[in-house]
């Protein structure tokens, strides 16, 4: 979902909102430090809390009073940067102990997999797991800075080869992240297995309907126009029967990747947002993860083109090259399988429905997104 480009479309969240953990007095709670336990600790309300989370982690990292300072992007939790030197995350809320999330980081550590901020360990409180601690990427921005940059800096400069190095590397590293996702550890034994496709066929046909019911105006007659055309390609996944499927981040776009001078990374491991808890982390196709990491190379396209109109063409040719870049990329180190191309058209579809409905609950400003990239996708009819 891609809530962290809404914020970059100017709807930053500029206020900590920690419920959950809003007491008055001391609060007592379990520390948890990656591969050992540490004890308990006392921790301060409101200003030094996360520092104190921290230095109980990682001590030889961040002081006991280190200066902290919130991340001000939108997001569904509360992050807190301590020292410049790691992020404590604020569930909210927070989630039963044993956390999917932290399994699923402990898992991707043992398959070696690097790209990704270290994990350091979690802060649990009556059976619930408050806060995770992560690395602190020094001079990192996310994919809704950094493309979006990228790609205006480019088209001015009249030259798309950076956007579309970009997208190649991209594409690469969510093969990567598949491929440590499929491999057997002692955290997740069976990571790979065969599912069927029945629940995201209903899922995708009930956010079009939402999409349609909730969209008016000019995008709801776009909507409306192709609906027909959108079911079924939906429907195409009964044409499948069982499906590989696995462990996947669950909420990959462009927002998930932090890039410094010097490093990409992938961050947020959480899920889908609008998802249940207990559904965020089950295993599913990973052209789920490829087709919403795809969209969001389109909606780069998309956001610079509403900032700059004057670029329609060059913007068009960058979302269509970047796009399958992206998923050529991705080949190169995770072959795809029969019926995968199948399964990303349909699931490429159903992420833009996602985004609508998204846009409705969350962000109506977000909306011209979707619109734009389904009315590019597929022809207006009469049905």
């Amino acid at each position: 979902m891609s809530k962290a480009g809404m914020s970059k479309a100017g709807m930053n969240d500029t206020g900590m909102n920690d419920t959950g953990m809003n007491d008055t007095g001391m609060n007592d709670g379990v520390i948890e430090r990656e591969g050992e336990p540490v004890g308990a600790v006392r921790l301060l309300p409101e200003h030094g809390r996360s520092a104190a989370v921290a230095h109980h982690l990682v001590p030889d990292l961040v002081a006991s009073d280190a200066a902290e300072r919130p991340i001000t992007v939108d997001q569904s939790n509360v992050s807190v940067v301590v020292g410049e030197a790691v992020v404590v995350k604020w569930l909210q809320p927070p989630v039963a102990q044993p956390s999917s999330t932290v399994a699923l980081l402990r898992h991707l550590g043992a398959a070696g997999f690097v790209e990704m901020p270290t994990f350091h360990g979690q802060y649990m409180d009556r059976e619930r797991v408050r806060a995770m601690v992560t690395s602190f990427v020094p001079g990192a921005t996310d994919g809704w800075d950094w493309f979006v940059e990228e790609l205006t800096d480019a088209i001015a400069a009249g030259s798309l080869e950076g956007p579309l190095r970009s997208a190649d590397a991209v594409g690469m590293l969510a093969g990567r992240l598949h491929v440590a996702f499929a491999t057997p550890t002692s955290f997740i034994a069976e990571p790979v297995g065969v599912g069927s496709l029945g629940d995201e066929h209903a899922t995708g046909l009930a956010l079009l309907d939402e999409a349609v019911s909730l969209t008016s105006g000019p995008e709801g007659e776009r909507l409306t126009a192709r609906a027909s055309q959108i079911r079924a390609m939906i429907d195409a996944l009964t044409s499948l029967d069982d499906v590989a499927v696995q462990h996947i981040h669950g909420d990959l776009h462009v927002g998930q990747l932090l890039r410094s001078p010097t490093t990409l990374v992938v961050n947020d491991f959480d899920g889908d947002p609008i998802v249940l808890p207990a559904a965020r982390h089950r295993r599913r196709s990973a052209m789920v993860d490829l087709a919403a990491l795809m969209q969001s190379v389109d909606h780069v396209g998309r956001i610079v083109a509403r900032r700059h109109p004057e670029w329609t063409v060059e913007i068009d040719r960058f979302i269509t090259a970047a796009v399958d870049l992206v998923a050529i990329a991705y080949r190169r180190v995770r072959p795809m399988e029969s019926g995968d191309d199948v399964l990303l058209a349909a699931f490429r579809t159903i992420q833009e429905l996602h985004e609508f409905v998204y846009a409705h609950r969350k962000l109506p400003r977000w909306l011209y997104v979707p619109d734009a990239a389904l009315t590019a996708m597929f022809t207006a009819t009469s049905g």
